[in-house]
């Protein structure tokens, strides 16, 4: 290289490294986090709640192995997943591809051409003549570097760089939705089932008054209004079942599609009832500054808006001349013998520059857009972060509250319990008319289900915190991205 292009590439070199133009992104403090230092709900929460740093692989805590084998397939297979793992993928291509403008370009040309020519005499006079043959050949190498005076690459790249963490941190928000989806859901099946055993129970118990009633009523010492009565109890209670029966059903075959496996393929492993998971003795909510840190859909919210304020500097490079680098090396020569002949050869190498001078206008525009865009997506930060707030405070407060209704369920079914069996020696007794056996036994059925409702509310209400806190998005990585194309048959 000469000394004139060695001064050309280290001016370029030293002008490269000047400022970029547009604003310098910091991650904003949200006002929502600086406004309060723990969750409300949780001080006043009478429930075993404390403010320890969450469990982040939260479903263990529920000592459920079925849980555990489910969580496990969906974190590896899910569908949502693997689109994610794709959307990541391809923003990370964006970035390599934007990266790549930071050093020169080359593009290598080649070319071979035979012609075979005769004059047209010859033809005519001589068709057996041979045809003249030439071959002709050149090839050449060029270089373009673009100069990032004014840091158009350098905000292209944050740009790039931001789109790539949001789309990180969308899959690990998907991660965070598919686990708790998954939880809820087989808490749902596990529920259903409960509910199904509380019915059948019931419905037996049913049976039972009425097998007494009839006995009674063929002894003279109950009426036909009675046996009536006491049927239509029964079949009120055998009428719950079938569609107790159909939400397990729905609930499993709603963890075969967020497995991504073949309906019918968990049968063997959810058909058989087993109890809800055991709730954890404690439960840590962590501050409420954790949620930054945590909450996958602020993360996002947050790259967003690191990618708005770039695109600012993008937009405003474009009021600056866009500076060069370029050269060219090669030969040409026909016959490809003359390769070596002096003058086949040539060399160029030199700056250019681009200034649009006379479209500021809308370049102006494209940065007020920009500004816009950065500005609207700061108050969206915000409001992720606000909204982030209210949920896990909300879900805190209706866990607490469910967690004392469950305790007072369970003294009322103590209770009714008890009344519905007084209820019927009273009535065998001649004491209490059927009426009364009937309203408690009635009222004692719709405790149990209350109660089997309350537990499962409570499970549900509890996973609700986990997804709150952003729980279970930094376990996995999640299913690793396939290729379409390694998809296709060559």
């Amino acid at each position: 290289m000469s000394l004139r292009a060695q001064s050309l590439a280290g001016a370029a070199l030293m002008l490269s490294a000047c400022a970029a133009v547009g604003p310098d992104y910091a991650v904003p403090e949200p006002t929502a986090i600086e406004r309060i230092e723990t969750f409300p709900s949780a001080q006043s929460a009478t429930t075993a709640l404390n403010t320890g740093e969450p469990v982040a692989a939260w479903w263990r805590q529920f000592g459920d192995a079925d849980l555990d084998a489910l969580i496990e397939r969906a974190s590896e297979a899910n569908f949502d997943l693997r689109i994610a793992a794709a959307n990541v993928a391809a923003a990370s291509a964006a970035l390599r591809e934007i990266d790549a403008r930071r050093v020169p370009a080359i593009d290598i040309n080649g070319e071979v051409e035979e012609q075979r020519q005769a004059s047209a005499l010859v033809q005519q006079l001589d068709p057996e003549q041979r045809l003249s043959t030439t071959t002709s050949g050149s090839f050449s190498a060029d270089l373009t570097w673009e100069i990032d005076l004014f840091g158009r690459v350098r905000r292209s790249i944050e740009a790039a760089a931001a789109d790539l963490g949001s789309a990180e941190a969308l899959r690990r928000g998907v991660m965070v939705s598919v686990l708790a989806d998954v939880a809820r859901t087989y808490v749902d099946l596990r529920g259903a089932q409960r509910r199904l055993d509380v019915a059948e129970r019931n419905t037996s118990v049913q049976r039972q008054t009425l097998e007494l009633v009839e006995l009674l009523y063929q002894d003279g010492a109950a009426t036909q209004l009675d046996v009536a009565r006491a049927n239509t109890q029964l079949l009120s209670s055998e009428a719950t079942i079938p569609r107790l029966q159909a939400a397990a059903v729905v609930a499993k075959n709603a963890l075969t599609t967020l497995t991504a496996q073949p309906l019918g393929a968990l049968d063997a492993m959810l058909s058989a009832r087993q109890p809800l998971p055991t709730l954890p003795e404690f439960t840590a909510v962590g501050e409420p500054a954790d949620l930054i840190r945590r909450r996958p859909d602020i993360q996002a919210a947050e790259r967003v808006l690191a990618g708005a304020a770039a695109r600012i500097g993008v937009a405003t490079a474009d009021l600056f001349p866009t500076v060069s680098f370029g050269g060219s090396v090669g030969a040409g020569a026909a016959p490809m013998s003359g390769f070596t002949a002096p003058g086949a050869a040539f060399f160029s190498l030199g700056p250019s520059l681009t200034w649009n001078l006379f479209d500021r206008g809308a370049i102006y525009a494209r940065i007020r857009q920009a500004d816009s865009a950065a500005a609207a997506n700061l108050v969206r930060y915000e409001r992720t972060v606000t909204t982030a707030l209210e949920e896990v405070d909300s879900a805190i407060s209706r866990y607490s509250n469910e967690r004392l209704r469950f305790a007072r369920l369970l003294e009322a079914r103590e209770s009714s319990h008890e009344a519905s069996v007084l209820a019927r020696l009273r009535y065998r007794e001649g004491v209490e008319d059927f009426l009364t056996v009937l309203d408690a036994e009635r009222n004692h059925l719709e405790i149990e289900d209350l109660l089997a409702l309350s537990e499962i509310a409570v499970m549900q209400n509890l996973i609700t915190i986990y997804l709150a806190l952003g729980g279970g998005g930094e376990v996995s990585e999640g299913p690793a991205y396939t290729p379409y194309t390694e998809t296709v048959a060559p």
